[in-house]
């Protein structure tokens, strides 16, 4: 395969697919928050692109709905209303559930036992620290590989993983050490059931865990969330 020349790679790097990209990564570590309004001319300044690569960027994202696109205001990263976190989480709820089924109907395949533990392994070993995108990007990871080792290729498809980083990248800072205490402990119980093979245990503990997390989610301040009147005026 013939390697890009430097002016392709440049192309590539000046591309509305590299600055989208560039976007969803600083949603993902938190360079970026919800509700956060993105300068054109700064992200052309830090970027080294042109206004319109940025702009078509923007518009890319904004009928993703990672940004919203509000006349005479700019763009601003999506803050998320309590009925759309919670109606993500409901679609979390099923898929997990399932992946997890099918993740302990595989554990026995190929490398899947190893690969599950070192995940499983490598997110626990974040139990105690305190930066939380870490140990969120760390739960990720665990969840990409629970999805890898069910063995559906078209899971992975159905799940929202754009609007699950904004959700975490909004509501990271509400998740308290007890509430961490007790989702560590629920991984406990999830890998558990994985690794002993245990389908139908698997699927229910990751259900539950879900639903727990919804269940915080919804206590939290109206503060945490974007007002549901404003985003229908925005529109």
């Amino acid at each position: 395969m013939p390697m890009p020349d430097a002016k392709s790679a440049q192309i590539n790097l000046s591309s509305p697919d590299h600055v989208a990209q560039v976007l969803l990564d600083g949603i993902k570590s938190g360079r970026y928050v919800p509700g956060q309004r993105l300068i054109e001319a700064d992200l052309t300044t830090e970027l080294a692109v042109s206004r319109g690569p940025v702009r078509e960027a923007l518009k890319r994202l904004a009928a993703e709905g990672v940004v919203q696109l509000i006349p005479h205001r700019g763009a601003y990263i999506r803050k998320l209303t309590r009925r759309e976190v919670m109606d993500i989480l409901v679609i979390q709820e099923t898929l997990t559930a399932l992946a997890a089924r099918l993740a302990a109907e595989n554990i026995g395949a190929n490398d899947n036992r190893a690969r599950f533990q070192s995940a499983y392994d490598r997110l626990m070993s974040f139990r105690d620290r305190a930066e939380a995108h870490a140990v969120l990007d760390e739960r990720a990871r665990f969840y990409e590989t629970l999805a890898h080792i069910s063995a559906n290729r078209e899971l992975s498809r159905f799940v929202p993983i754009v609007q699950t980083n904004l959700l975490r990248s909004q509501l990271s800072e509400h998740l308290s050490v007890r509430g961490r205490a007790r989702h560590f402990k629920e991984y406990e119980s999830i890998a558990k059931h994985i690794l002993a093979g245990n389908a139908a245990s698997a699927e229910s503990v990751m259900q539950r865990h879900i639903r727990n997390t919804r269940l915080s989610m919804d206590r939290l301040d109206d503060s945490a969330f974007a007002n549901e009147l404003t985003v229908l005026d925005d529109q």
